[in-house]
């Protein structure tokens, strides 16, 4: 069956237009694309990266012995100074060992004393039965006197020997009761002396965990004192970034509370994270926050140096097969180009190679690709 004129003339028309619409869309219609020209300028460059406020020495004071809290002479947030007292604890029962130490200490050197006389007289009997001893051994044996006598003499020898030996281990035990009074003593005033806790060092104390009336065990933290002389923002820059960074370069700490501060690099570390694939770069503050607050977030910007020469915005950079490029508009078709890069300001980034002073390059290359047809249209410098 045959269709009507009129509904060939429809389908036509439709057809028509439908080939046109295809036409002009993959023929003739090319979309718009923000291009700007590549032009020379001077850039800052800069790598930037999150952190916290923290200090190259930090210690915790703690007990060494577990006793009561008497005393506490300071909290947080308090300047304190190396040896300044910072905890007394209960030291009445240490009082009295070391009071009943010294008593027994003087009373053994009392009797050691007497025991030294004791063996004095001792010897000097033994002196006297030996003389007595030889001179009857003599008459003994040219018989003047009789076996009785001479038994009478040895036993008295034997009795004064006995009796030096006998003062003579007096005198030792004696001796060792000083020594052990003595170290009793010593004992008593160390464990004396760690009732009076001090500061280990001149600093700032951020942290203060204890009562007064609180019994501490070794080990338990009763403050925490930060050295005010190692302030820095331990930042953590991604590898990328690691080859422009040097000692001593200058750089702004912002905290989180909005307060900025100017600092330089003291410290890169040799390892990074092995997941993050970052590493540490501490920066010293030039002037201390106030107030000082450990711990709180920061965002670094390290001065890396500056660059005059041809540069293009940071967000034009594609990476295509591991390669770095852009995308220029040539002849109204795009085309990718290998760059080499320098520094970069987090806005625009210097191009050391791979492009000419004028030529167009897209700054939001997604959705693009190399080969499109596009319409480019110029960013004016207030956009």
């Amino acid at each position: 069956m045959k269709l009507p004129g009129k509904k060939i003339f429809i389908c036509a028309a439709v057809g028509f237009a439908v080939l046109a619409i295809l036409g002009y869309r993959f023929l003739l219609y090319h979309p718009a694309a923000v291009v700007v020209p590549v032009s020379v300028e001077t850039i800052h460059g800069s790598v930037h990266g999150p952190g916290t406020v923290q200090s190259r020495v930090s210690v915790s004071v703690s007990t060494k012995i577990t006793g009561i809290i008497e005393k506490l002479y300071a909290d947080q947030g308090a300047k304190v100074r190396k040896g300044q007292l910072l905890v007394e604890l209960d030291a009445v029962e240490l009082k009295a060992k070391k009071e009943s130490s010294r008593a027994a200490k003087n009373r053994a050197e009392r009797d050691f004393s007497k025991a030294g006389s004791d063996v004095m007289k001792a010897r000097a009997n033994l002196d006297l039965a030996r003389s007595n001893f030889n001179r009857d051994l003599e008459v003994f044996k040219l018989g003047y006197i009789s076996q009785a006598s001479f038994d009478v003499s040895k036993a008295t020898l034997k009795a004064a020997e006995s009796e030096v030996a006998s003062a003579v281990a007096t005198e030792k035990a004696l001796s060792s009761s000083i020594e052990q009074a003595e170290s009793e003593s010593k004992a008593a005033s160390a464990l004396l002396a760690y009732t009076s806790i001090r500061a280990p060092l001149d600093g700032l104390i951020t942290v203060r965990k204890a009562e007064v009336g609180d019994t501490i065990a070794p080990g338990t933290v009763i403050f925490k004192i930060v050295d005010l002389n190692n302030i820095w923002a331990a930042s953590w820059i991604d590898q990328t970034q690691i080859a422009q960074l040097r000692e001593g370069q200058k750089a702004s700490i912002k905290l989180r509370s909005g307060r900025t501060y100017r600092g330089k690099v003291a410290r890169i570390n040799r390892e990074a994270d092995t997941v993050t694939r970052e590493l540490e770069i501490d920066v010293k503050f030039d002037e201390l926050p106030k107030p000082l607050v450990i711990g709180e977030e920061t965002e670094v910007y390290i001065e890396t140096g500056s660059q005059s020469a041809l540069a293009v915005p940071l967000s034009s950079i594609i990476e295509q097969d591991g390669i770095k490029g852009v995308f220029a508009v040539t002849a109204g078709v795009i085309v990718f180009r290998k760059v080499s890069l320098g520094l970069n300001d987090d806005k625009k980034v210097v191009v050391l190679e791979g492009l000419k002073k004028g030529e167009l390059v897209v700054i939001n290359p997604s959705g693009f690709k190399p080969r499109d047809h596009v319409r480019p249209v110029i960013k004016s410098p207030g956009r």
